[in-house]
C-alpha cells in the first residue's frame, strides 16, 4: 500500500537519493544537497511516496515572489517531481500535485509555476504556458554592431570576481526585473545556494562562471553571467561563450553586454539558452541573421484562485469581461487600472480552459491565438476586448529554471 504525505527530516537523504536517480545523476554528483534543500525548501513542502517503507516518488514546493503586470505575486514553485519507472499509472504524480496545491493554498499563494521536464505532463493539471524563452546562438565573428541611434554607447564593462558579484549582482538584478513578470524575487539564500553554487562536474568541461558589470556614470546598469568552452580545429578557435544570465535595467546596457560579448576573443559562438523573447540582439547587429532563434516553453503556471490572482494585476485599459472556467462563472470589473473579480451566477460571454487562464495572465499570450487553437471560445469581439484587458506591453520573462 502506498503512503504519500510530507517527508521528516531524516527522510530528507533518501528524498534527494530518489530524486537525483530518477532524473539519472547520482548522489555522490552532489554531497552538499541535502542542506540546501533544508535551506530553501520549508519544513512540510516537500512530499514523497513510500512503498512499503521505500521512497518511490517526490515533490517539492519553492516559496517563490514571482513578478506580474504591475507588481508580484506569491507563487508555489512546484518542483523536484519524480516517479520511479517502477511506479508510474498509480495516481501518484495526481496526489503529490493535489497536496502541493492543497499546501499552496494554506500558504496564501494563489498560483502555481513550474518548469516541465515533459510538455505533455501538467497541462491535464491546468498549467498552461505562460512565458516562452528564446535559445540564441550568435556567430560573432566579425559580426557589425548597428544599434539604433537612440542607444547611448557610454558604459564601461568591468570583469569583477565573485566576491565582488555576490556583494553587487542582487541589487541590479532586482532594480532589472522590477517591472518584468514572470521574472522570481530572489532571497539571499536563493542567491547564495542557487545563483552562486555550482558543481565542477556539471559544467561539462566549461569554465567557471563569469561575471562583468556594466556601468554607466559610476551607476551599475546590468551585469553579464558566463562560462567559457575552448575548442579548436585546425589551429583555428571555435569556443563558445555560454551565457548564464544577461541583465540589464534599460537598453543601452544590454547593447553595451551584447558588445563586449562580440568582443570575446578565440570565442566566436555565443550561446543562450533562456533568452527573453524581447531581446534587442536582433536588432542591433547588421547582419541579423547572425543570430538564429529557437523558442520553447518555459515557465507554466496554474491560477487556483482566480479572484486573487486577476485583482492583484494591474491592467492598461479598464473595461469589463464574464468568463467561465469549468462551469463557474466569474465577473472581470476593471477600472483606473485595478480589478475586480467576483463569481457570477449570469452567463459566461467567453469559456475558457484553465490553461488558458495560466496563459494570459502576465500578458504575453495572446487570448485569440489560444481561441484558435481551441483553448477559448466566444465571440469575435469578446475574445479581442479580453485581448486588451490581459495585454501587457513588457514581454514576460523567467531567466532560470527552479
Amino acid at each position: 500500500m502506498l503512503d504519500i504525505r510530507p517527508i521528516t527530516d531524516s527522510e530528507l537523504d533518501a528524498f534527494r537519493d530518489c530524486l537525483m536517480t530518477t532524473f539519472g545523476g547520482d548522489g555522490s554528483d552532489d554531497p552538499g544537497e541535502a542542506a540546501r534543500l533544508r535551506a530553501l525548501i520549508a519544513p512540510g513542502r516537500a512530499w514523497a511516496a513510500f512503498d512499503a517503507g521505500t521512497l518511490v516518488a517526490t515533490a517539492g514546493s519553492y516559496a517563490l515572489p514571482v513578478g506580474i503586470p504591475g507588481g508580484t505575486l506569491a507563487m508555489a514553485g512546484l518542483t523536484m517531481v519524480t516517479v520511479r519507472p517502477t511506479h508510474r499509472r498509480r495516481g501518484i504524480l495526481r496526489e503529490l500535485i493535489r497536496l502541493h496545491l492543497e499546501d499552496a493554498r494554506g500558504h496564501g499563494e494563489p498560483i502555481s509555476g513550474l518548469w516541465a521536464s515533459e510538455a505533455t505532463i501538467y497541462g491535464r493539471f491546468g498549467y498552461g504556458i505562460a512565458v516562452e524563452a528564446d535559445t540564441l546562438e550568435v556567430d560573432t565573428r566579425g559580426i557589425a554592431m548597428a544599434p539604433g541611434r537612440h542607444l547611448r554607447d557610454d558604459a564601461v564593462c568591468e570583469w569583477v570576481d565573485e566576491a565582488a558579484a555576490r556583494e553587487r549582482l542582487p541589487a541590479i538584478y532586482a532594480r532589472a526585473v522590477a517591472d518584468r513578470p514572470g521574472a522570481l524575487g530572489r532571497s539571499d539564500v536563493w542567491w547564495r545556494e542557487r545563483c552562486f553554487f555550482e558543481l565542477s562536474g556539471a559544467r561539462g568541461g566549461s569554465s567557471r562562471r563569469r561575471y562583468v558589470i556594466v556601468e554607466r556614470a559610476g551607476e551599475p546598469v546590468g551585469y553579464l553571467v558566463y562560462r567559457q568552452r575552448r575548442r579548436f580545429e585546425a589551429g583555428r578557435p571555435h569556443g563558445t561563450t555560454q551565457i548564464v544570465e544577461l541583465i540589464a535595467v534599460d537598453p543601452p546596457a544590454e547593447a553595451s553586454l551584447w558588445r563586449f560579448i562580440a568582443g570575446i576573443d578565440l570565442f566566436p559562438t555565443a550561446r543562450w539558452e533562456h533568452a527573453p523573447t524581447d531581446t534587442i540582439l536582433p536588432w542591433i547587429v547588421a547582419d541579423p541573421r547572425r543570430v538564429a532563434r529557437r523558442r520553447t516553453d518555459a515557465l507554466w503556471l496554474r491560477v487556483d484562485d482566480v479572484a486573487a490572482a486577476l485583482a492583484a494585476r494591474r491592467y492598461q485599459v479598464d473595461g469589463e469581461l464574464r468568463f467561465a472556467i469549468g462551469g463557474t462563472t466569474w465577473q472581470l470589473v476593471v477600472s483606473g487600472g485595478r480589478a475586480h473579480c467576483t463569481q457570477v451566477s449570469a452567463a459566461p460571454e467567453l469559456d475558457l480552459a484553465l490553461t488558458a487562464l495560466g496563459s494570459v495572465v502576465l500578458g504575453g499570450v495572446s487570448l485569440a491565438q489560444l481561441a484558435r487553437a481551441g483553448h477559448a471560445a466566444g465571440a469575435a469581439d469578446v475574445i479581442a476586448r479580453a485581448d486588451r484587458l490581459f495585454a501587457w506591453p513588457v514581454a514576460p520573462w523567467c531567466p532560470e529554471l527552479f
